[in-house]
C-alpha cells in the first residue's frame, strides 16, 4: 500500500512543459509495455531505445535544468527516512545516463552503480561518484538479492529483475522529474502493482516531478 506524504518542496517556475505530447510520446508505450507484460521488451523495442539514447548522449547534460534534481532529492531523504531501517550501502541507478545524478546518490550510499543501456551514455559518465556500466535493465549482470537500492529516475520497469536483484530489505526509489509530463511515466500505485509480490511505500511531489519509494511488505 501507498501512503502519499504531503508535498514540501514547491515548483520551480517552468522553463518547457511537455503536456499532452508525453502521453502520446513513443517511450510511453514502451514504458507500460515492459511494466505489465513479461514479453513487453522485443529486440524492436530494444533497438530502438538504444538508437535514441545514443544519439541524445551528446546533449544529454543539457537537460540537467536547475530544479530538475529536486524530486529525486526529497525521495532520498523523506523516501528513505519512511523506510524500515536497514543496512543500505549499495546502490544501483538504472538507465543513469550520463551519471547527471551519480554525485547526489553517492552522497547516500557507499557503493553506487549506474547502469544505462546506452554505450554512448555510459561513455560519458564522469568518473568518481560511481562505477558506470553498459547493461540491460531486463538483465542485470547483478546477483540474486544483491542491491540495496534501486534508483530509476525517468527509468523503465523491469519488475521481474527488480525483484530478483533487490536485498531483501531493499528499496525501490522510483523518480519521475515531470510528473505526469515525464514520457517514461508510471504513477507510484502502478509501480506497486507491477513489482512482484506484496508491497509498501511513500509517495510525493516535489518540484516539477514526483516520486515513490517502495519495500517488500
Amino acid at each position: 500500500m501507498i501512503s502519499e506524504l504531503a508535498a514540501v518542496v514547491v515548483e520551480p517556475e517552468r522553463a518547457a512543459t511537455w503536456g499532452s505530447s508525453a502521453v502520446d510520446h513513443p517511450m510511453r508505450e514502451v514504458t507500460r509495455a515492459v511494466a505489465f507484460d513479461p514479453d513487453g521488451w522485443t529486440p524492436e523495442r530494444q533497438a530502438r531505445v538504444v538508437e535514441l539514447f545514443d544519439s541524445l548522449a551528446p546533449e544529454w547534460n543539457t537537460r540537467d535544468v536547475a530544479g530538475r534534481e529536486l524530486p529525486m532529492l526529497d525521495a532520498l531523504d523523506r523516501g528513505l527516512a519512511a523506510a524500515p531501517p536497514a543496512d543500505r550501502g549499495v546502490a544501483v541507478e538504472l538507465g543513469g545516463g550520463t551519471g547527471l545524478y551519480s554525485g547526489a546518490l553517492a552522497e547516500h550510499f557507499s557503493t553506487l552503480v549506474t547502469v544505462d543501456i546506452s554505450t554512448e551514455m555510459i561513455r560519458l559518465v564522469p568518473a568518481g561518484a560511481a562505477l558506470p556500466v553498459q547493461g540491460d535493465g531486463s538483465r542485470l549482470p547483478l546477483a540474486d538479492g544483491s542491491i540495496d537500492a534501486l534508483v530509476l529516475v525517468n527509468m523503465f520497469l523491469f519488475p521481474t529483475e527488480v525483484g530478483r536483484v533487490l536485498a531483501a530489505t531493499g528499496v525501490v526509489v522510483w523518480v519521475n522529474s515531470r510528473g505526469a509530463e515525464t514520457p517514461i511515466h508510471l504513477t507510484a500505485d502502478e509501480v506497486d502493482q507491477a513489482l512482484p509480490g506484496a508491497w509498501d511505500g511513500v509517495s510525493s511531489a516535489a518540484g516539477w516531478g514526483t516520486w515513490s519509494v517502495h519495500w517488500r511488505a
